[in-house]
């Protein structure tokens, strides 16, 4: 992280790149029907209070699965965009009526309660690097939990935790009622309050630029993240992308426009355990690894998994699922007492799911085979 008030230069660099995965398309559950000329007729996904034209409130709800006339091109108001009732001074947002699409960062079911599931479009499931449509704002469900609405008007919500980031509004702005726009809501401008440089990633990582950017300018940024600078900062600051270059900017050096949702990279692409108890490291061949009587230490830290996945445990007779550890070494427990002590496991090291804690937030990991498949394999 770069700050002038600090005096000092802080460079970064990338530990890791980021897989891009294939982006397949559900369509919008919003249904139109053309009634004249200037207004169509759509279906309301998400209950949604009325705006007058100034962006105040009427105090007028409009309540999901309901139709209503609407004039076809939509407005913008406080920098998003709304459509008008039809001989009404109500501006609905379009949000709750046309979606925003999403991409699913996890594997997920389709649920209808906190511990209920159901179907969507005939699946019971879907799959991480497909796309979605999400209907306003999320839902907290009983079991504290957030979702999102995918369609009606049967109950259909997918976790919050399982989805990315708006990639695309689902609105157009020209009138022609499609949903092709591609826009980011996910956008807003800051301006310079402390100087301060600028940081280029590029290929080998993150650094400074030598330019120092004065108070007063002005960016158009479209991400607000907790990430590699972030970790690399003394105060583990958050970052702004600018739009359509490859720069970001320190949070605390500007003040934004308007507020934007904060991303933690680290839980939107990686998945994390933690240690409530000693725990045993295992082989992929369902043996324990002999580290002279320790094990991983009980902990509260954060640990990167990449894998989950069912193997055959000859002493116990069964198949059990297992995390990969990305890690190769950890503190180890004080059997025998040895202080600050570590344990190296290799790259091909295991821990029992039921062994340790998985981190909500994270993205969450399906198992890569079953049970009867590392039983037959064991066998083969």
């Amino acid at each position: 992280m770069i700050k002038m008030k600090k005096n000092k230069l802080i460079l970064a660099s990338v530990a890791a790149l980021m897989a891009v995965s294939p982006v397949l398309s559900f369509g919008s559950q919003t249904h139109t029907v053309q009634a004249a000329d200037t207004t169509i007729t759509k279906t309301i996904m998400h209950t949604s209070m009325a705006y007058d034209r100034d962006g105040k409130s009427t105090g007028t709800k409009y309540y999901a699965y309901k139709t209503v006339d609407v004039m076809t091109k939509p407005v913008k108001i406080n920098g998003n965009l709304y459509y008008k009732v039809n001989g009404l001074n109500h501006y609905l947002r379009a949000t709750n009526i046309d979606g925003v699409t999403r991409k699913i960062t996890h594997n997920t079911y389709i649920y209808k309660s906190s511990n209920g599931r159901t179907s969507f479009n005939g699946r019971w499931k879907l799959y991480k690097g497909e796309t979605v449509t999400t209907y306003g704002g999320s839902y907290k469900f009983k079991n504290g939990k957030h979702y999102f609405r995918i369609g009606g008007p049967s109950k259909q919500y997918i976790k919050s935790a399982n989805l990315g980031p708006v990639i695309k509004t689902n609105t157009s702005v020209n009138g022609s009622g499609s949903s092709s726009a591609s826009t980011n809501s996910e956008e807003t401008t800051v301006t310079v309050t402390t100087p301060t440089r600028l940081i280029t990633q590029t290929s080998n990582g993150y650094k400074g630029t030598a330019h120092i950017t004065p108070v007063g300018t002005k960016f158009t940024v479209d991400r607000l993240e907790f990430n590699e600078l972030s970790k690399r900062s003394e105060n583990d600051d958050h970052f702004y992308h600018i739009k359509g270059t490859n720069q970001w900017i320190n949070a605390s050096d500007v003040k934004a426009a308007e507020s934007i949702p904060l991303h933690d990279y680290f839980f939107e692409n990686f998945s994390y355990i933690t240690f409530p108890k000693d725990t045993d490291v295992y082989n992929a061949d369902g043996t324990i690894q002999d580290h002279n009587g320790q094990k991983i230490s009980k902990q509260k830290g954060q640990l990167k998994v990449d894998k989950l996945v069912y193997i055959w445990v000859p002493s116990e007779n069964k198949a059990e699922l297992f995390y990969h550890l990305v890690g190769t070494s950890f503190y180890a427990s004080t059997t025998p007492t040895v202080h600050w002590s570590t344990i190296n496991v290799g790259h091909n090291a295991y821990v029992k799911a039921s062994d340790v804690k998985f981190i909500d937030g994270s993205v969450k990991l399906t198992p890569s085979n079953t049970a009867a498949e590392a039983e037959a394999a064991a066998k083969k």
